[in-house]
């Protein structure tokens, strides 16, 4: 056996093999939908003969429907949203539990 090191991260605690790499979806200082207050769910994405959309975020705030999990995935989760206000439940185990059942 040999020793391995791990890192984890603050945010989420997942463990990764490099310190540097990880864009965790819930730093707040990010300003995304996942730290967000004004989320409440995420709303399916539409699916047409040959295509399933990524899900969008349900918030008062993004409804023009420019905004959907995949362009979020895409900037590495550094939303920086204007309307963006600390949740009450940031970083709460059974939020992040909640927002993983969507297969990020």
């Amino acid at each position: 056996m040999k020793i391995v090191q791990r890192y984890e991260c603050e945010h989420c605690k997942k463990l990764f093999k490099t310190p540097d790499r990880h864009y965790c979806k819930m730093n707040s200082a990010l300003k995304n939908c996942y730290t967000c207050k004004h989320l409440k769910g995420w709303k399916e994405g539409e699916r047409d003969s040959c295509y399933q959309y990524p899900p969008s975020p349900d918030c008062e705030h993004c409804e023009s429907g420019d905004i959907d999990l995949e362009t979020i995935k895409s900037i590495n989760y550094d939303m920086q949203c204007e309307h963006w206000e600390q949740g009450q439940y940031d970083r709460d185990k059974e939020i992040i539990k909640e927002i993983a059942g969507i297969g990020w």
